[in-house]
């Protein structure tokens, strides 16, 4: 844990430093592979991610460099050897029988298809294990959001996969899932009766009670006959929605310093996350040799993402239980 902690704090920082900059010129463009996201298709979405991951590291990384005038102290993630990209992206790759049984589906505005692969702890510092079960492991490929529609990492996603359970436990944020059984789809809607739950939930505006929340939620809401929990133990064939909060803050906030302790980092950064209120539905319609599921799903709905407001004298905390006593 405290290197997962130092880990995160290095991508914080970096993307502190480097988000403004980013904002005004936007992303390093490899000349060799130029590229725009608009001009690839299903099957090359992958590696487009993946080129902009490795370029938005190289990118932090100089950007530390330059404003600290000293190495960080730790990469933002593991650097890939060429070797390891193009596994990477080989694994990635979707079926063409996937994307075929789903071809007019996916001409549909706001859906997507893409291969989520198990998180196997075997990422430590800089290092990426590869002997034992991590042989099987596939970096940057264990988080997704429906909200960029991009792989994501372990601070600002919709979805994680480790091992054979799917979660949402993204910072300041409200994951729930439900599970709609063996069902296409392309019929679900916000009128299903296992999606309503998820449309009424109300928002809070207090982190009591939204602790609250994410307590029950962590054994499950029976309701109308479905359970609703901020995780799911996926099968193939079955079809799930989600609904994900990505609550803002309303408390003002002090400009990044050396004084800036480690909470008032993280809700920083949060102004560099794509905060939204999404209800998205998916079905794992395939698993392949390496645990990696294939994921279909279309969003049903989406809202402002609501305001969570602290007390005047009461510290910045994530209301999550996990954060308790951090």
């Amino acid at each position: 844990m405290r290197c997962a902690a130092v880990w995160i704090k290095a991508i914080l920082l970096t993307t502190l430093l480097i988000c403004p900059i980013l904002a005004q010129v936007g992303s390093p463009i490899d000349p060799q592979r130029p590229r725009r996201e608009s001009q690839v298709g299903p099957r090359e979405r992958s590696e487009f991610d993946l080129e902009r991951r490795m370029r938005d590291m190289r990118a932090q990384e100089e950007s530390l460099r330059a404003a600290t005038r000293t190495p960080p102290p730790v990469p933002v993630e593991p650097k890939l050897t060429s070797e390891a990209r193009e596994r990477v992206l080989r694994l990635r790759r979707l079926s063409p029988a996937d994307t075929d049984r789903y071809a007019a589906f996916l001409k549909q505005e706001r859906t997507g298809v893409f291969k989520l692969f198990p998180d196997l702890g075997c990422i430590s510092k800089n290092v990426i294990r590869i002997d034992g079960e991590c042989s099987r492991f596939v970096p940057m490929s264990s988080s997704f959001t429906f909200r960029t529609n991009l792989y994501s990492d372990e601070v600002y996603h919709d979805i994680h996969f480790e091992r054979d359970r799917i979660s949402s436990k993204s910072f300041f944020s409200q994951g729930v899932f439900v599970e709609l059984g063996d069902v296409p789809i392309e019929g679900v809607d916000l009128s299903h009766p296992g999606v309503k739950f998820l449309v009424d939930y109300g928002p809070t505006t207090s982190p009591k009670t939204a602790t609250e929340h994410m307590e029950e939620f962590r054994t499950g809401v029976e309701s109308g006959g479905y359970k609703y929990a901020d995780h799911i133990n996926q099968r193939e064939n079955v079809t799930y929605a989600l609904r994900m909060i990505a609550y803002r803050l309303e408390n003002g906030l002090k400009p990044l310093s050396a004084d800036t302790t480690m909470n008032e980092m993280m809700f920083l950064s949060l102004s560099f996350d794509k905060r939204i209120d999404i209800t998205v539905v998916f079905r794992v319609i395939s698993r392949d040799e390496y645990g990696g599921l294939t994921i279909v799903w279309k969003e049903l709905d989406r809202r402002d993402a609501p305001k969570i407001k602290f007390e005047k004298g009461r510290a910045l905390r994530d209301f999550r239980p996990e954060a308790k006593g951090k």
